[in-house]
């Protein structure tokens, strides 16, 4: 996230998402931020609750 110190351990716990009645906009929303777009690479997004827990959203 823009102006915060970077990462310096990993998350105990990493969690994915399945996006049922969501949408990335919802989750955004809601408070989530956009760390990486799902692209050709990863079919998925990669998302940070408001506290920079990093998750993995899935269609």
């Amino acid at each position: 996230m823009p102006g915060e110190a970077p990462k310096t351990v990993k998350n105990r716990v990493h969690w994915d998402v399945k996006l049922v009645d969501a949408t990335i906009d919802g989750l955004v929303d809601s408070g989530a931020t956009l760390l990486r777009p799902k692209d050709d690479e990863i079919g998925w997004w990669v998302m940070a609750d408001p506290e920079g827990n990093e998750f993995c959203a899935f269609e």
